[in-house]
């Protein structure tokens, strides 16, 4: 049983089908396409139809292993696929969370919004996720949608999966999920909500307000129903500030989007296999002794008693 988990079972399948190996390669060569794109909402199946979806995939894939021609991995065993597969995901996963993330603070802020105003009883069903969301939630979300699209993040998410295969080639390192990477990574979440955070705060701001004007009503006035007029006054005060803050929500997106390229280049590099950052250690070592090695050409080579040199 632990012999068939090694791989040896799966060797004689491998070598038994004419082509899987190249048909496998393909398939790990858009893995790294496949899981950026579940991180963004425009991807979704509910939107964009599988068969269209796929074939993009695979389009970028090729495009990818073509970057690579030497790498033609031979005889490897069903472990060894699964390994390559593994970072092909992780790889892709890193780069789909970092261009994703705004997206989804403009929806939680949207959510947060619907929370105090009250209108989360009222939920609509996401057609891009599936899920049951706010209507708040889901107009912000829609609108960074519509800017990451239109502003050029689609291009510049593809351009970064490409940069990728430089930073961290296919084939080769591994993860090193070291106490900087994890860092990074939390940092990286606790933008995500503090995004959400502020770009709901005005809202929630002038809807206190809103509720503090109608505890005094109510205080004064104790004839009305302070509840039922809260319903719709704060549903347009809302609507209002939302209005108003879509100029500067967009520049929010179109500034985060033009840093998530170098962000995603850098968890990339952290990530990275300790045998390549080795390597370039090795190499930098290297030359800094060959610039320190004394000069041994004919001005500075030894001399004898009479002045010449000695070979």
């Amino acid at each position: 049983m632990n012999e068939g988990l090694s791989g040896d079972v799966g060797e004689p399948l491998l070598t038994a089908i004419p082509w899987l190996d190249q048909i496998l390669l393909v398939g790990v060569a858009s893995a790294r396409f496949a899981f950026s794109f579940v991180f963004v909402p425009i991807f979704s199946r509910e939107v964009m139809p599988a068969t269209v979806r796929n074939s993009i995939i695979v389009t970028f894939g090729l495009v990818a292993l073509a970057m690579r021609p030497d790498f033609a991995p031979a005889n490897l065993s069903a472990a060894g696929w699964l390994l390559l597969l593994m970072r092909e995901v992780a790889a892709g996963a890193v780069i789909g969370f970092f261009f994703g993330t705004v997206m989804w603070a403009m929806a939680a802020a949207g959510e947060i919004i619907d929370t105090k105003v009250g209108a989360t009883m009222a939920q609509l069903v996401d057609p891009l996720s599936g899920t049951h969301t706010s209507l708040n939630g889901i107009l912000l979300g829609r609108f960074a949608q519509v800017i990451f699209v239109s502003m050029g993040g689609l291009t510049l998410m593809i351009g970064t999966v490409m940069q990728s295969y430089l930073i961290w080639p296919m084939g080769t390192g591994a993860l090193n999920l070291e106490a900087g990477s994890v860092v990074f990574f939390e940092g990286e979440l606790g933008r995500l909500f503090a995004w959400a955070f502020f770009f709901s705060m005005p809202a929630i701001t002038i809807l206190y307000i809103v509720d503090l004007a109608l505890g005094f009503l109510n205080r004064f006035a104790q004839q009305f129903n302070v509840f039922m007029l809260s319903l719709p006054i704060k549903s347009v005060a809302a609507t209002m500030i939302i209005i108003m803050l879509l100029p500067l929500l967009a520049q929010a997106v179109i500034a985060d989007m033009a840093s998530r390229e170098g962000v995603a280049g850098g968890m990339l590099q952290r990530t990275a296999s300790e045998q390549g950052t080795n390597e370039q250690e090795t190499q930098q070592v290297s030359k800094q002794i060959a610039k320190q090695k004394p000069d041994t050409g004919p001005e500075n080579a030894p001399q004898n008693s009479a002045g010449e040199n000695v070979p």
